[in-house]
């Protein structure tokens, strides 16, 4: 017999535990936030992205920005093969700089670092704006697929130039080998 006051920490468990059960379903083909396209010859891979560690800050932090606000920024990315050789890219962030404008980057190879835009470059085409509550969302179709990583610039002037108001590393993460079928 179950008591009453465990009775809501159980219902919150199996509720929890069906929606774990559900969530790869929803991804592989059911059209979640984009990530389940009926054209697509892979599932979704998702890839979590976090701050880049202190240590590998080149610049340090942007200007007012402190370790515990640096550190709020995360994301994620669900990149899906496409039938036509294509590979969507969809971004998802949250806690970034509300109206900070980021760009998005391809890092070809860690070892010499070689990176390039993730998309066009060009204004709209690798960049994102940040909303009022600090969240964004880019979408990035590309005719291969990624390098090794990836990275989203801070711009801290608001300008998509190379000017000294580019922090790079907000936010960091590692692309799986391209999927051989």
């Amino acid at each position: 017999m179950i008591h009453h006051k465990n009775r809501g920490m159980m219902a919150a468990m199996l509720i929890a535990a069906a929606a774990f059960a559900l969530a790869p379903a929803a991804w592989a083909g059911g059209g979640h936030h984009g990530y389940g396209d009926t054209d697509a010859i892979t599932p979704a891979y998702i890839i979590p992205l976090f701050p880049q560690k202190e240590k590998d800050l080149k610049k340090g932090f942007p200007p007012g920005m402190t370790h515990a606000s640096f550190r709020a920024a995360h994301g994620s990315v669900a990149l899906t093969k496409m039938a036509n050789g294509k590979v969507k890219l969809d971004f998802h962030f949250s806690g970034l700089i509300p109206y900070g404008v980021y760009t998005l980057w391809n890092v070809k190879q860690l070892k010499p670092f070689h990176d390039e835009p993730m998309a066009e470059f060009g204004a709209g085409k690798h960049s994102v704006v940040a909303g009022s509550r600090g969240y964004a969302h880019k979408t990035v179709i590309r005719d291969s697929w990624p390098g090794q990583a990836f990275l989203l610039d801070y711009h801290s002037d608001g300008r998509l130039s190379q000017s000294k108001g580019v922090y790079p590393g907000a936010l960091y993460g590692e692309f799986p080998p391209e999927p051989k079928r």
